[in-house]
């Protein structure tokens, strides 16, 4: 639910409040992972773990017979349904100067917000794992107590134990933030056909480990009051794009349909090569 409104003939402010259902959620991290070659010894040290949320998800485990290890092999869903309740706003600001009559500058803050899922179920290594061996001088010997074959053996028992997670079960309930989007942006309307105008926006998704930023110039046109369309050229976080928008709008609808990244090279078979893309569409009701 939207709502907007100007305080005077230079500012318009709004917000939209939205309530969110999620179906499911799933952060792996690997928060240690080394490998050290010395000439006296190895080390080699390990620590992930895996929180998935999703209704009726439970760990498949097996038994390492080699080290008596149980660990977690697989995962089943039954009766899926809900994760989890959450809610977000959207925070906007237009300022149309009056000394400068063909110019517009926006400001915008979305997806500030977060879901609470109802269960956490944990898979981890259980703290950092470490393995430790000197014993890497082998025999070509296939009899011989320290044959490739033998030491090999030891040695993957216990490389495969660093990566074997445990299943520590449901943890109760958790809470994510959604990854929120910062939009600022000016546009400029052409004064001999003011029914097109040029823009500049910045996008920055402010997202931990996974924040991008893209600059995106765009040429945008509104032959008629029911229709307008927009391309634009970005630039950013993931390299050169072209993207385009277009918005069908009607008193009480509003149809928009448009990519951001737009694939420009497909294999034989229509696959993507070296690209990325998105296709977002909306449907509205104003009133």
């Amino acid at each position: 639910m939207g709502h907007s409104h100007n305080i005077n003939k230079e500012w318009r402010i709004g917000a939209t409040l939205k309530v969110l259902v999620g179906g499911a959620d799933v952060d792996a991290k690997l928060r240690n992972s080394n490998l050290t070659l010395g000439v006296d010894e190895w080390t080699i040290t390990s620590d992930a773990e895996i929180n998935a949320s999703l209704k009726g998800l439970t760990y498949d485990t097996d038994l390492n017979d080699r080290t008596n290890h149980r660990y977690v092999s697989g995962a089943d869903v039954e009766d899926a349904g809900i994760g989890g309740y959450g809610a977000a706003v959207d925070l906007g600001v237009i300022y149309k100067p009056a000394a400068l009559k063909d110019w517009t500058f926006s400001l915008a803050l979305l997806d500030l917000g977060f879901i609470k899922w109802n269960n956490n179920m944990l898979a981890s290594t259980n703290g950092m794992k470490t393995f430790n061996t000197d014993e890497f001088t082998f025999n070509v010997d296939d009899t011989a107590p320290n044959s490739f074959k033998k030491e090999w053996d030891v040695i993957q028992d216990k490389l495969s134990a660093l990566y074997e997670l445990d299943d520590m079960g449901d943890q109760g309930g958790r809470t994510t933030a959604l990854a929120a989007t910062l939009n600022v942006g000016a546009e400029y309307t052409f004064p001999l056909y003011r029914k097109l105008s040029f823009g500049l926006l910045n996008t920055t998704r402010i997202n931990g480990a996974y924040s991008w930023t893209d600059f995106r110039l765009s040429a945008n046109i509104a032959p008629v009051k029911a229709f307008d369309a927009s391309v634009n050229l970005a630039a950013g976080t993931y390299g050169v794009g072209f993207g385009w928008l277009a918005n069908l709008h009607v008193p009480g609808f509003n149809l928009f349909f448009g990519m951001d990244h737009t694939v420009s090279k497909l294999a034989k078979q229509f696959v993507p090569l070296s690209s990325n893309a998105s296709f977002n569409f909306g449907l509205n009701f104003p009133f």
